[in-house]
């Protein structure tokens, strides 16, 4: 990617993005926290200056503080948290004190290493990936002895990703806003002495360099386009992704952004930054999409009516799955996450339809009835009969095909064969689940699409987290961590459970903790 900042995007064109935290509730608490920093001069030069107050900056914040430590948090956001407002708050870790609590033994960081490298088909970055796994348990016993709670039952070997062969994935019961909670009670005594200090509604505008190219500093603007320069000893990214930029997301990703709802902050300016001081972007190539949004319009990116990403081993389907031209392209009863979302990033446009009958919409599990997710059932009457977008019905196939989009004569000879194969119970993609023919009228459509919560490519950085140049040189003075890695790094080609968030609150911790270096 070129350095040139062409997605930059000014604070006073993203203010009413604020709109979006008071909607969920946005942590008054943040806001007091902030409120209470007290004041220190753009002349004083911070131990460390983190920008973006999330998953991976507040754990960073709160370790370096911890050690005495003088920081900075820039926070474009008008309170802190980031993805942690939408997260579900998904953690794996092997050899914790959770999984011993349980009774789970055997598990060990070589075997989360081996099965993330097993699923994601060896495309996970080695190095990162090694880092993550093998102090993971020390970042989720520092939560657990905090109070982090987990859903009842877990942890697990997986619910919504493909399975671990340990149960190490657990989720905490409040999901994303819990663990926010806790770090919140750890910065409150920070800030309360001044060793943490957060500026709300502040955007990092540039790093500073000095003639060898090391980062020493950061240029910001605030919501009243007042401009500020911090020195540093050390400035970490941590503002996360690029899922809510389209422009950025389809040249680093290939593919158009086509579900708008991901955290309206994840802008990518972590990547503008981190490239303008001469790091690189990679992992794009990793780009891997979940299955099955039903967007409200087709003005992309679009918001999602609903999400039909449903497991054949908690329903099995009893609708069909086409292409464009109308062709089946996946056992639809694999019990396989991946295997949906590799199919899916298959298809031109990455877009599928769901297809079924009237006597199947009415004998069904309501799953189906419900969008396949979340959408009310009393609803889908509506959707269908006032003809919402990318929901379709007919009395023909044939009227079908036209209406939805599909070629009509690719349906008309899918569905004959799929009937067949229903008769008979051979189905030539391995299908053993097919309860009822497609056959009888009014026959129903819906245009499925690929959507994104995060994003895959990244920041380059070695073993210890130092932003790197293409020949592998570091960056004096500049840290990466958090999603601005990318997905593509901790996960590979694949979505695999909690290695996400693990990660970015293992490395903040890291960072915060040992790596970062400072006189104290």
């Amino acid at each position: 990617m070129s350095t040139k900042t062409k997605f930059w995007r000014p604070l006073a064109q993203k203010l009413s993005k604020r709109q979006f935290l008071s909607s969920v509730g946005a942590a008054a608490a943040s806001v007091g926290l902030a409120k209470r920093a007290r004041a220190q001069s753009s002349n004083d030069v911070w131990d460390a200056i983190i920008i973006g107050a999330g998953t991976a900056g507040l754990p960073a914040a709160i370790f370096a503080g911890q050690r005495g430590a003088k920081v900075l948090v820039i926070e474009a956001a008008s309170a802190i948290g980031g993805t942690l407002f939408l997260s579900t708050g998904q953690m794996s870790a092997a050899g914790t004190k959770l999984q011993k609590s349980k009774g789970i033994t055997g598990d060990s960081p070589q075997s989360h290493y081996d099965d993330v490298m097993n699923i994601s088909h060896n495309t996970a970055d080695p190095y990162i990936l090694r880092l993550a796994t093998d102090n993971a348990a020390g970042a989720f016993d520092w939560l657990t002895d905090n109070g982090f709670e987990v859903r009842e039952g877990h942890p697990v070997t997986g619910t919504t990703h493909e399975p671990y062969s340990h149960a190490r994935y657990a989720w905490h019961k409040d999901g994303g806003m819990g663990i926010l909670a806790l770090f919140e009670e750890q910065l409150e005594p920070l800030i309360e002495s001044s060793a943490v200090t957060i500026k709300l509604n502040t955007e990092a505008s540039s790093l500073i360099q000095n003639d060898k190219g090391d980062v020493i500093g950061v240029e910001t603007v605030d919501a009243d386009g007042k401009t500020a320069k911090y020195m540093g000893k050390n400035v970490v990214l941590t503002s996360g992704g690029y899922a809510s930029n389209p422009e950025m997301f389809e040249e680093l990703e290939g593919a158009p952004d086509y579900s708008d709802v991901s955290y309206p902050y994840s802008q990518g300016a972590g990547i503008t930054l981190g490239t303008s001081a001469g790091g690189y972007v990679r992992y794009g190539e990793n780009h891997l999409p979940l299955f099955g949004a039903i967007l409200s319009d087709s003005d992309y990116p679009a918001t999602m009516a609903a999400v039909a990403r449903h497991f054949p081993g908690d329903r099995p389907p009893w609708e069909i799955i086409i292409d464009a031209q109308g062709k089946r392209f996946l056992q639809e009863d694999i019990l396989s996450h991946a295997a949906y979302e590799e199919a899916l990033v298959e298809q031109p446009g990455e877009e599928c339809w769901a297809v079924w009958d009237h006597e199947i919409h009415t004998n069904a599990p309501k799953y189906i009835q419900t969008g396949f997710g979340r959408m009310l059932a009393e609803n889908i009457p509506d959707a269908f009969n006032e003809g919402w977008p990318n929901f379709f019905k007919a009395d023909t196939l044939e009227e079908l095909a036209e209406k939805s989009g599909v070629n009509k004569d690719g349906l008309a000879g899918t569905v004959a064969r799929y009937n067949i194969a229903q008769a008979s119970g051979k189905d030539e993609l391995g299908r053993t689940h097919m309860p009822l023919p497609i056959e009888k009228g009014p026959y129903y459509a819906v245009r499925l699409q690929s959507w994104f919560l995060t994003t895959f490519a990244g920041i380059a950085v070695g073993e210890d987290l130092q932003v790197i140049r293409q020949d592998g040189s570091k960056i004096g003075g500049l840290y990466a961590a958090g999603e601005l890695l990318g997905t593509g790094a901790t996960s590979g080609r694949a979505v695999c459970g909690g290695m996400l968030v693990t990660p970015a609150i293992t490395f903040g911790k890291l960072l915060g903790e040992r790596i970062l270096q400072f006189d104290v």
